[in-house]
């Protein structure tokens, strides 16, 4: 991991302590910093702060956006480890949030992170103008929602056991994963002000990433070694998942990210020295081993 993205989790996570140190008193708080605060990368906050690179954007105006996109997807792991869903007993080395504090728990932790999210944005300490903050509200309850990471995880689960095309594959991981990454990329460039053309060429970047960020997910399942990943591995197979791995094996799936990866590099190339951060991130993203 480098240096750039371990000071971005230092970075995130103290703003998310701030946010949860300000929050009433619950008996929520302790598994929802659990499963926000407890591991994991933050590879999303820091797209966000590369891409608001590209912007000439500074942090404090994308840090509530990181939050948020933190909070959504930390709401998405809890819900996604549950036994009625993937059944998982880990996540990021340590026992799944139902694991630690029970089902019932789990799913409250993940709701209230899911609203959390929302009211991150529309802080009024926050400055930004409202109307971005609408905007920026409403595009994030899409993609979080049954066209987004619900209904993909809905089609994950469909797909279980069941052959299925490879665009339909596709289609499942892009709202799975894709999705969240495409408004890491969109956000900054709403902020900016960017042309309603630019935002859309940023927006296809971030959903092309997460399909690569979930293809390297499934590869790292494939031959991942259970201590570096922070779960068991070889689950994908197992449980039957649809993948493209299963459809086209491991060579060709590798293949088809590494086309991809390119794509999207030579797109970012334009922007000179201020997308470097955010292409070594795209590198990180498919190279790694956990």
């Amino acid at each position: 991991m480098s240096e750039e993205i371990k000071n971005n989790i230092k970075i995130v996570d103290n703003f998310l302590r701030k946010i949860f140190s300000k929050q009433k008193k619950s008996g929520l708080i302790i598994p929802m910093k659990y499963g926000t605060l407890t591991g994991g990368k933050k590879i999303r906050s820091t797209i966000i702060f590369n891409v608001a690179k590209i912007f000439r954007l500074k942090r404090q105006k994308v840090v509530n956006i990181c939050a948020a996109v933190e909070f959504i997807h930390s709401y998405s792991l809890i819900h996604d480890d549950l036994p009625c869903m993937d059944n998982d007993s880990f996540r990021r080395g340590k026992a799944s949030t139902h694991k630690k504090f029970g089902e019932s728990t789990a799913i409250l932790a993940g709701n209230s992170l899911l609203t959390l999210a929302f009211e991150i944005i529309m802080d009024p300490n926050y400055k930004i103008e409202k109307n971005k903050k609408n905007l920026l509200s409403k595009i994030l309850a899409e993609y979080a929602g049954h066209t987004g990471i619900a209904g993909g995880q809905f089609l994950d689960l469909s797909y279980e056991k069941r052959k299925k095309s490879m665009s339909k594959i596709i289609d499942m991981q892009k709202k799975k994963t894709g999705k969240l990454f495409k408004f890491c990329f969109l956000a900054p460039a709403i902020i900016s002000g960017a042309s309603k053309q630019r935002i859309r060429e940023m927006g296809s970047m971030g959903e092309e990433l997460g399909l690569i960020f979930q293809i390297a997910d499934d590869l790292l399942d494939q031959k991942g070694i259970k201590k570096n990943v922070g779960k068991p591995v070889k689950k994908d197979q197992k449980k039957g998942k649809s993948t493209l791995i299963k459809l086209m094996g491991y060579k060709k799936t590798l293949e088809f990210a590494l086309i991809r990866k390119k794509m999207i590099i030579g797109k970012l190339k334009k922007y000179g020295f201020r997308s470097n951060q955010l292409i070594r991130t795209i590198n990180f993203i498919l190279d790694r081993s956990y």
